[in-house]
């Protein structure tokens, strides 16, 4: 992974981003009209496109991304605490298909707890037809994703079910 501190488009934009030799963003930090956002719940602000690399912009480490990710996403640790404790591993779990994302299908679960799920592999047993935002997944908590706050699901199922959130 590469990390890329990036200056916006206007003069008060600043960009952190986490990308992998593609291009492709798996995290990012954006300060923006006086706020901050960042990829994961319950903003999702992620670059849909590959992230190009303009001047002034400058490659970072790991450890400078690493401190300005946590203190972005600070005020959601107490959220994430309270969904980990709701999801324990082996339980059963049904969410609902929100998007796509290079780490895989984020689903949402109840409120603001959202869970992700391999998605090759969910796309191997899932008609094509389902692998839509709105469809209902069901699956087995694996574990924690303590990096983006999501639950990992295991043993998913799209069950061919709509919801209308």
């Amino acid at each position: 992974m590469k990390y890329i501190k990036a200056n916006g488009i206007e003069d008060n934009e600043l960009y952190y981003f986490e990308i992998d030799e593609r291009g492709a963003a798996y995290r990012q930090v954006s300060f923006a009209e006086g706020r901050c956002r960042v990829s994961i719940a319950p903003d999702f602000q992620l670059c849909e496109t590959e992230v190009e690399i303009f001047d002034g912009d400058e490659e970072i480490t790991p450890e400078a991304f690493e401190e300005v990710w946590h203190t972005a996403v600070e005020p959601y640790k107490n959220a994430w605490e309270e969904t980990k404790r709701q999801y324990r591993p082996g339980t059963t779990v049904t969410g609902t298909i929100q998007m796509f994302y290079p780490q895989g299908v984020i689903i949402r679960l109840v409120g603001e707890s959202y869970a992700v799920a391999n998605d090759p592999v969910l796309r191997m047993h899932t008609p094509p037809a389902w692998m839509y935002p709105g469809y209902q997944v069901e699956g087995t908590v694996g574990g924690a994703d303590e990096s983006n706050f999501w639950i990992k699901l295991e043993s998913c199922r799209v069950t061919g079910k709509r919801t209308d959130s």
